[in-house]
């Protein structure tokens, strides 16, 4: 099971994984497409009797401040054709720059889709109600080819690490969008990712 953090590599990992992955229960169940929690899905996948504990559970992580530069460059570029599904945020961000963004980031109070993705952090999505890891295997997306290639040696899976991003960016490095504000911003709001996981900026 492909636990999808959104903006981590996700489309990387479908291609690795097809057609496979088209028979998760992830795909299939109509109540568990989107990015789903770890919580989420093991609510949805009880409803269907399920056992999400018996699946193998692996995911896709990020350093934060790339996370929310990947973020804004994706649902700017969106321009309504409704990808996304975030039609609040596409909206707003037209008119953006990267420090409007960051200013919205910052405001609890601003508008924001129901699914509120961007609102949580990285540790949201793959952890249990007492806020344990919930995954069996985190890879990373700044080493992605290398992690997949590990886990699927590990476990002798019959497939292999695609030849290329199926996504990739040509935009400048994460590092060049941040003033010392926005660095500190990014910290405090994922201040658990940078704790789990050792990122810095």
């Amino acid at each position: 099971m492909f636990l999808h953090v959104p903006k981590c590599g996700g489309s990387f990992i479908e291609q690795a994984f097809l057609p496979w992955i088209t028979q998760c229960p992830s795909r299939r169940l109509r109540d568990a497409r989107g990015h789903l929690t770890w919580r989420q899905y093991k609510q949805v996948f009880d409803r269907h009797r399920i056992d999400f504990d018996a699946m193998l559970v692996f995911t896709v992580i990020r350093n934060p401040w790339d996370w929310h530069v990947s973020w804004f460059h994706y649902l700017k570029e969106d321009k309504g054709r409704g990808q996304s599904g975030m039609s609040t945020e596409v909206q707003l961000f037209q008119n953006f720059d990267f420090r409007d963004y960051l200013s919205w980031l910052a405001d609890d109070e601003a508008p924001t889709s129901p699914t509120r993705y961007i609102r949580k952090q990285l540790v949201d999505y793959i952890t249990d109600d007492q806020g344990r890891m919930a995954v069996d295997t985190v890879l990373r997306q700044e080493r992605l080819e290398e992690d997949l290639r590990a886990m699927l040696e590990d476990l002798d899976l019959a497939t292999s690490v695609p030849d290329q991003r199926a996504n990739s960016s040509s935009r400048a490095d994460y590092q060049s969008y941040y003033d010392d504000a926005g660095i500190e911003l990014v910290a405090s709001r994922h201040r658990d990712d940078i704790a789990r996981f050792g990122y810095t900026f």
